[in-house]
């Protein structure tokens, strides 16, 4: 009985990497004063550097969105254009002495109205399926940093969240999708120093926290833990819905 569920699982993981990718395809990199800016900037953010806003970010132009009701009827409620950001990991195609290669496993979806704000839907922040390979991803906002005394990076909750945590400490910061990924975050190859930012506005961060810290930590990297408030917009912003 457990093969045909193993199959079932396998064609899911490969339609949903097909999306991934369909998706992705479909999107444009941020430009300034286009919808996906406007809602950063709505957010209290700025572009990291004149090369613009990160990679790891895109803007789709118009968006489904379907949602399902406690009775499991779907229904699309309209298209909207939505910014999406790509949740990565490393995998090592070619054996683990050759450079990693970048696999998007999942993206996150965040539906937006032409003029930049939350869309009027259920969930405005939903995360696509994913490949299989969810854990440990994260957005990778920008490089890890080289400084004198090695390697750094920050790891946070949420897209927003990084964004303002690395323009207050001046840090590059990847964001994880939730809480409890915090948990099973994977650093990159070569990082000496890792920053773990949590929001006091979320209990839930702590324990999570705490295991990655003692995880790296035993890997030999210096850890720190900073657990800020960061300003917020008006807008407030939950976590994303489940995969959808």
């Amino acid at each position: 009985m457990t093969a045909p569920v193993r199959t079932n699982l396998r064609h899911a993981y490969e339609l949903n990497r097909q999306r991934i990718a369909q998706l992705w395809s479909e999107a444009q990199p941020i430009v300034e004063g286009d919808t996906a800016d406007r809602f950063l900037q709505r957010q209290g953010l700025q572009a990291h550097s004149s090369a613009g806003w990160p990679d790891a970010l895109r803007l789709h132009p118009a968006l489904e969105y379907w949602h399902t009701d406690h009775s499991g009827a779907a229904a699309c409620l309209g298209t909207f254009p939505a910014l999406l950001a790509a949740l990565e990991i490393d995998v090592h195609t070619h054996g683990m002495h050759q450079p990693a290669e970048r696999h998007k496993v999942a993206l996150q979806r965040f539906y937006l109205t032409a003029q930049g704000t939350p869309a009027s839907v259920p969930a405005f922040i939903k995360s696509t399926g994913t490949d299989g390979q969810i854990k440990g991803a994260a957005v990778r906002l920008s490089a890890p940093r080289a400084r004198a005394d090695g390697v750094v990076l920050g790891v946070a909750v949420g897209v927003l969240a990084a964004l303002r945590f690395a323009a207050a400490v001046r840090v590059p910061v990847w964001a994880v999708a939730d809480p409890a990924a915090l948990a099973h975050f994977r650093w990159p190859r070569g990082l000496t120093h890792l920053q773990v930012f949590t929001d006091t506005s979320d209990a839930a961060q702590a324990i999570p926290a705490c295991e990655l810290v003692r995880k790296a930590t035993r890997c030999g990297l210096f850890c720190q833990v900073q657990t800020i408030t960061p300003p917020r917009a008006a807008q407030h912003i939950n976590h994303p819905a489940p995969n959808v």
